[in-house]
Formats: C-alpha cells, structure tokens, sequence
C-alpha cells in the first residue's frame, strides 16, 4: 500500500545531475519513513477493530472452508428423497403465533400423556371455554401432506382432522378449533366435552364390561363415526376404548386422536400404525390391508371388548386362528354381529352400512 508522504514537498534540482544524499539526510529520511508506516497500521487496525466481528468470523469460516460456499451454477438443487415424500426437516416458526397462543389460552392440569406428547385441560380466555390442549412432540421428520385446493403444508393429523371437522360436521368426531406450531412441538387446540370420560376409564369403572343395552348405544354412534371418517377421506387406523370420549349424563360418543391415521385410498396398505391387539389378520399374515374391512375388524373388537371387559385376542397366532368365546348372557344378534365383523377373510366381513342395519342395532 503506498503511504503518502507527510513531509515539505521537494524542490526539483536545478542541476542535471541528482546531489547524493549525506549520511545525517539519510537517517533522517528514513526516521520519517518509519514514523508514517506506523501510523498507517495503526489506522489499519483501528478500523479492523472496529470491523462488525460476525463479519471478519464469516470470513475467517469462508478462507478455511471453501467447500461451504454455494455452487456457482444456475441449476435448480433438486430435492433430496426426504423432501419428495413431504418431510421438512427445517421449518421456520411464527413468534407471533406462539405469542397469539399463550394470549388466547390458559393451559390447566394434565388429562393424559402417550408416546405422542402430553394432553392439558385449557380454558380460553375469550369466552371461558374448556378446551383440550395436545401437545404433539416434534420428532425431527414430521410428515407434512398438502390437501386438495389447499397451499399449506401440514402435519398429517392437522390435515386429517380438518378433513373430518369441515361443516357439515359430525357430532360423533371430536373438533379441532385451530392450531399452533412452536419449536418443540405441535399445538393442537381441541373441544373439551364436559362431563367427559375415555371409554377405557369407563369400563373399568363398571368392572370392565358394560350392559348390551349401553354397548348398542355406543356402537351406534363408534360406526357413524366411521363411515364419516371415510366420506371425508380419512382411515382413522385406531378405533378403540381409549380413543373414545363418552359423556356419562348423556352417552354421547366422540371419536378423539387421529395421531395413527391416513388418508384413504382404493389400494392396499403396507404399513400399519395402532394397537397390536386389534391388527387384522391379513395384516399379520400378508402385511398388507385394505382400509373398510380393517375398520371393521376394529370395530368387531371394540364391540367384544365393551362386553367381555377384554379383547378377544392377545397374540398374532389367536388373531390369525380366530377362535372366539362369547358368556352366556349375549343376544344371538350381538354375537352374529361379532362373528360376521371377525370374519378371518376381509372380503367376507360387512361394509360399515351393513353394520347399522343389522337386527343387532
């Protein structure tokens, strides 16, 4: 870097020839030399002092890791398999909506934990309102699936549960009334019937089995919720005790936690996500299912659960053997209705319309 010289300007010689310096002219030429090379570092320094330091660490990080810095080409990165199947690995959260949560609500005891998260009791500030609050942990490759004539990206129980809860809605799914991400975790704020218990608690309380009177009321409903699951488009892959909410004073029924579920289609499934005890037995055998006559077996079990106070069966090879034991007490209705719902052969087990017009019901 040239410094500019500080001193007097010199006058050109009037000699064609140029005077050599003397030696006292020399030491203090470079004397003045020195002087202004050190007042240039430190100017230097001043101003690499007073450089923003996130500047001079990105390029600190640039000179040592050139492999970090973008390719210099006009092609489009495609996208790695994990973003094809609609994973989001990375995904940017609104501070606003997580402020427009703890503004709106008032998180109270907890109701019930799972693999899934944790469920709290809430009440909305607005009007008081009870509501569930379900916190869905994040495991880090949350599916995301955008729905038909939509834009947004969205967790798949998020998306399942707007399919089911669009007007008209059903009064036998629970409704979710909005929803909230934050880093850890989805919020999913639902409706909290009041009085409310899971069906599982239920049974226990009245010493695991219930009357056939109770079971045709709740059935009833357990099937309506079904066949609305599959007009919305949506395989609910989880039907049981503990996936039911039922209001003692009144009986009334209500599908809750789509956590295991599906969009429906036509073609058989390859995985399966739900409880062991009410796997289908193609499922066991063939490890693959279609999802009506897989509903149905659920709803065969659930049905013998309520009145036997347990399932039917408890491994892969009783599944797959199908033996069933009916008590004594049970209508020759209810116990057809069993049989033809546990049919070992799916194609020969009912439709969900079959069930509500059974003489059962």
């Amino acid at each position: 870097m040239d410094v500019p010289y500080e001193g007097p300007e010199p006058q050109p010689e009037e000699t064609p020839e140029k005077r050599r310096r003397t030696e006292t002219e020399e030491n203090d030429v470079n004397r003045e030399k020195t002087t202004n090379e050190s007042k240039a570092s430190c100017s230097f320094a001043r101003r690499q002092c007073k450089e923003n330091p996130l500047k001079r660490k990105r390029m600190d990080v640039l000179h040592e890791e050139p492999e970090l810095q973008p390719e210099e080409t006009a092609e489009k990165r495609r996208r790695t398999e994990t973003e094809e199947k609609g994973t989001q690995p990375v995904r940017r959260i609104n501070a606003f909506r997580i402020a427009k949560f703890r503004g709106r609500y008032i998180m109270k005891e907890l109701l019930g934990r799972g693999a899934y998260g944790y469920v709290y009791a809430g009440v909305r500030k607005s009007d008081g309102k009870k509501v569930a609050l379900k916190f869905v942990l994040k495991g880090g490759n949350e599916p995301f699936i955008t729905l038909p004539g939509d834009t947004r990206r969205l967790p798949v129980e998020v998306a399942l549960m707007e399919l089911v809860c669009k007007t008209p809605r059903c009064p036998y799914v629970i409704e979710l009334l909005e929803w909230f991400e934050t880093p850890t975790s989805f919020i999913l704020v639902l409706e909290r019937p009041d009085p409310c218990i899971d069906l599982y608690k239920y049974c226990r309380f009245l010493r695991k089995k219930v009357p056939e009177s109770l079971a045709q009321i709740i059935m009833q409903q357990v099937v309506r919720a079904a066949c609305h699951c599959r007009d919305r488009g949506v395989l609910h892959r989880d039907i049981k005790e503990g996936n039911l909410l039922l209001n003692p004073q009144t009986l009334e029924v209500k599908l809750i936690d789509f956590g295991c579920g599906e969009l429906l289609k036509d073609t058989p499934y390859k995985e399966y996500a739900g409880t062991r005890r009410y796997f289908p037995p193609e499922w066991i055998v063939g490890k693959e299912y279609n999802a009506e006559p897989a509903t149905v077996w659920s709803l065969g079990i659930l049905l013998y659960s309520l009145l036997h106070g347990e399932e039917p069966f408890f491994g892969a090879q009783e599944i797959v053997d199908g033996d069933l034991y009916f008590t004594d007490d049970l209508s020759e209705a209810c116990w057809s209705l069993i049989r033809w719902c546990l049919q070992r052969d799916p194609q020969r087990r009912p439709t969900l319309e079959q069930i509500l017009t059974h003489d059962w019901f």
